[in-house]
């Protein structure tokens, strides 16, 4: 086999397991899902590959926890047929047009509210909340004060105070935000140890309201208002407390798997310049994380993958054409993960990372 097209990051226990059984599904307790918008198209593939083989027939309850677009993905998962909702959610994303060049917070939440729609369906929202091997939880940020308002010289200032506060310590984002999370079951399964959490249980009602607000960027998209079952507010995208996730929540024993677009993790929206605060390896202990290797991201068309601001550096028809190669492309990190763990090759190349190890600094990924 050829350099693999995907990095495969391991913490202490996921390696030790995996070199002593291989990389086994049913061991897999909990499927984690990063913010990114358009990012997620570079391992819209791995997601085919991972619920049509590796997670075939699973009998037993995952636990999957995502926010942003990890929750408009993991939501597929929870749905009678998880390929067809896959397959909708990347056509109704990918071709999403806005006439205006300079769409509005509600022309583009109306769009998006739209896309999930098309995945649902009728009576997707029943699957999604009632399904009880693929449990879902959306994680949302109910804003506090101003940061509940819709006018921009409102809310811009807002933000930024927040964002001030969060670079002195990220405890402090609980004076300005309630992350709340929206679970499938009558009670959560993570458990989070850092800010001020609410759990509400999902219903039929309250499914797109949840996942859209996983995904409302402020400033770019309108807040969503008083979802059903929930506390009454203005509720916004959950990557401004968990944009891939600090790994630092309590979830069932067993392995956690997590595709990924980086190999590498930010705790929070806020946190994407404060490198030192970047996830180590310690926290990856029972943690897999898949991405595209660095070497594959390069040879991409503009050595990227796919991001908002293509929306606006690139015409419509640029955008589609750049969009479609990138997908077109990951069916190679598709396709390398699974002869991977076909062939019993995982142990091989998975990166063992210790306890202290800055994960964006790893020689052996930054060379692949």
């Amino acid at each position: 086999m050829k350099k693999p097209s995907c990095v495969l990051l391991a913490g202490a226990n996921a390696a030790r397991q995996i070199r002593e059984e291989g990389l086994r599904a049913e061991r897999v307790s909990t499927l984690i899902g990063a913010s990114g918008g358009p990012k997620w198209l570079v391992i819209s593939q791995l997601d085919r590959v991972l619920i049509g083989e590796f997670f075939r027939d699973r009998k037993e309850p995952v636990v999957t926890l995502g926010s942003s677009i990890g929750s408009f993905r993991n939501m597929c998962y929870a749905m009678d047929d998880p390929l067809a909702a896959l397959e909708r959610l990347e056509y109704g994303y990918v071709n999403q047009v806005y006439d205006s060049g300079k769409p509005t917070p509600d022309e583009i939440t109306a769009q998006a509210g739209k896309i999930l729609e098309g995945v649902l369906g009728s009576d997707g929202a029943r699957q999604v909340a009632g399904n009880n091997i693929w449990q879902s939880h959306f994680v949302t940020v109910r804003g506090r004060g101003p940061l509940a308002s819709e006018r921009r010289a409102v809310l811009a200032p807002a933000l930024l105070t927040s964002a001030l506060a969060n670079a002195f310590t990220r405890r402090s984002l609980s004076a300005f935000w309630d992350r709340v999370v929206f679970h499938a079951g009558s009670e959560s399964r993570v458990g989070f140890r850092n800010l001020r959490t609410v759990d509400v249980p999902l219903n039929e009602d309250n499914v797109c309201p949840a996942v859209l607000a996983s995904g409302s960027i402020p400033l770019v998209m309108a807040g969503i208002r008083d979802p059903h079952g929930a506390p009454r507010g203005n509720y916004r995208d959950g990557g401004i407390t968990d944009y891939h996730f600090d790994l630092g929540f309590e979830r069932p024993p067993g392995l956690a798997l997590y595709p990924h677009f980086f190999p590498y993790m930010v705790p929070g929206w806020f946190d994407k310049s404060l490198s030192w605060r970047w996830v180590r390896g310690g926290a990856m202990a029972d943690t897999l994380l898949v991405a595209p290797s660095p070497g594959f991201v390069a040879d991409l068309p503009f050595g990227k993958i796919p991001d908002r601001d293509d929306f606006v550096r690139l015409s419509t028809a640029e955008r589609l054409k750049y969009w479609h190669a990138v997908i077109d492309a990951s069916q190679r990190v598709a396709e390398d993960f699974h002869e991977l763990w076909q062939t019993g090759r995982i142990p091989d190349q998975m990166i063992e990372v210790g306890a202290d190890d800055v994960l964006h600094r790893l020689p052996k990924v930054s060379a692949a």
